[in-house]
């Protein structure tokens, strides 16, 4: 933690970023993500990895050293073309979203078992996790098929409230993002500024590249259109996304306002063990107390030796001092 200092509150929030847990994807680890999103003044930063959440222990743990708050969540990217950046509100959404990648990486939708990489969603299989989790639905470059099916997808996800917006650098960015925001408004939506993030910085993009080009079994100079158009998709700084939506700051607080209403963080989560191997009446500890003496009997029927009883009041203290004394219990049920 030595060499961070606390960034000030930011009023920009970046939600739409991928890690190379997005594999072949997106090219940048925590490492550099969190310390370019320090530099640029970031307080706290989102992590939304494609049909994962195997990126967001790292993310957390940088973050945390960098005095960045972050915020949990995944790219849900639907067999029906659909992508939503999806951020659970709090514990029991966190589990929901991991049911749904889960179910998701178990079977395919025939029931067949899923290949290995694979995730198959559904719209249908978000309906019913959804609960709990704030939904940004990001458009296609084709507005004329987002805006013929964003109706079914508001009636199948109520929850959802946001349209992602960005600019693609291809000369009708002011064009798109105002149609983007007419379309939200139809559907009492709101357009939330991101940047999609791919990579922490502009020298990244070539790596960017050659993952593309592997991901689709193609050389680079054959890529093409495969490829991003330009190096735009690093992580901005807070104030360059501010004057990017000038003529759309309500796009830019939703952001700030999805930040500080989001409660869950990964420090909630604490694996629990089973309450029924407890016998009723007593503690943990004191249930394994019972078990480890009535083990030593057995193992020392002429008496247990001093020193031996001495390391089991030892262990018995750093039981009882991490409180783990149901593990113990767990594996002797086992």
């Amino acid at each position: 933690e030595e060499g961070f200092s606390t960034p000030p509150r930011a009023e920009y929030v970046e939600f739409g970023l991928a890690s190379c847990f997005s594999f072949l994807r997106a090219a940048s680890d925590a490492v550099d993500l969190v310390e370019t999103a320090h530099h640029h003044g970031y307080n706290s930063l989102g992590i939304a990895d494609h049909n994962t959440l195997a990126g967001v222990v790292r993310v957390h743990v940088e973050a945390e050293k960098a005095h960045i708050r972050p915020l949990i969540g995944a790219r849900l990217v639907l067999l029906c073309g659909t992508e939503l950046l999806a951020y659970p509100q709090d514990r029991a959404a966190y589990a929901r979203l991991s049911t749904l990648l889960s179910a998701g990486k178990m079977q395919s939708v025939d029931g067949e078992w899923q290949q290995k990489g694979e995730t198959h969603l559904t719209l249908e299989m978000l309906a019913q996790h959804a609960e709990g989790l704030h939904l940004i639905v990001m458009p296609p470059e084709n507005l004329d098929v987002f805006a013929a099916g964003l109706p079914r997808l508001v009636k199948a996800l109520p929850g959802m409230r946001y349209i992602g917006a960005s600019f693609l650098y291809r000369g009708d960015d002011r064009a798109r993002i105002n149609r983007l925001d007419a379309l939200a408004r139809t559907q009492g939506l709101s357009i939330f500024a991101t940047n999609d993030v791919l990579y922490h910085a502009r020298h990244r993009r070539p790596l960017q590249d050659v993952m593309v080009a592997i991901r689709e079994g193609v050389i680079v100079p054959k890529a093409g259109y495969l490829l991003e158009a330009n190096a735009e998709r690093h992580l901005k700084s807070p104030e360059a996304m501010l004057r990017l939506f000038a003529d759309w700051p309500h796009a830019i607080a939703a952001t700030r306002r999805l930040a500080d209403k989001i409660t869950f963080q990964l420090t909630d989560l604490a694996y629990e063990y089973p309450h029924e191997i407890v016998p009723e009446g007593r503690t943990p500890m004191e249930a394994l107390s019972r078990l480890t003496w009535e083990g030593a009997a057995r193992r020392y029927p002429d008496g247990v030796p001093e020193a031996v009883e001495k390391t089991i009041h030892k262990e018995f203290a750093l039981i009882e001092s991490k409180k783990i004394a149901r593990y113990f219990l767990t594996i002797y049920d086992i």
